[in-house]
């Protein structure tokens, strides 16, 4: 079952750019849907996907297809909690970034947000310790993003710009 909730995620979203994978993907939602009303899986889907790994493992390392064999449900079992303990961190980011302005509440920076933690004279620079001279040359010029700064001469540039 694992197994399948993975492959659907992602042959779907291969399946969108590649129509090679979308095969796959029909195939594993035809096996979530069989065992999510609990009836066996009848396009041998995990049989498939672990025949292809272990092609690609026999070729890396007998020994790690051999481990991969004996624990192949185990494995898959931890990628579907991966996968979805990555989905659940995803939506909070989300979430945080539309509610807050920030993917996490407590702090600033967020990737998906390049405004905050930029503009100098902010807390952020503040609490990094900004200061203007590096090595006794003051840095605080028109050419180093001074006006960006607003005129904040207690930023760098590679924290302003």
């Amino acid at each position: 079952m694992s197994i399948c909730l993975v492959a659907l995620v992602v042959f779907a979203v291969l399946g969108i750019f590649s129509a090679k994978y979308r095969r796959w993907a029909k195939d594993a939602f035809g096996c979530v849907t069989r065992r999510l009303t609990f009836r066996p899986c009848q396009a041998d889907l995990n049989r498939r996907i672990r025949a292809k790994l272990m092609v690609k493992f026999m070729k890396k390392s007998p020994a790690l297809a051999r481990l991969v064999k004996n624990h192949f449900e185990a494995i898959s079992w931890a990628f579907t909690i991966l996968l979805f303990v990555s989905l659940f961190f995803t939506a909070s980011g989300f979430y945080n970034l539309a509610v807050y302005g920030s993917c996490d509440p407590h702090s600033e920076i967020c990737i998906f947000n390049p405004d905050i933690g930029v503009i100098c004279g902010s807390e952020h620079c503040a609490e990094e310790g900004c200061d203007c001279d590096v090595g006794g040359v003051s840095n605080c010029t028109e050419e180093n993003n001074f006006t960006a700064c607003e005129g904040d001469c207690e930023c760098l540039e590679d924290i302003c710009g």
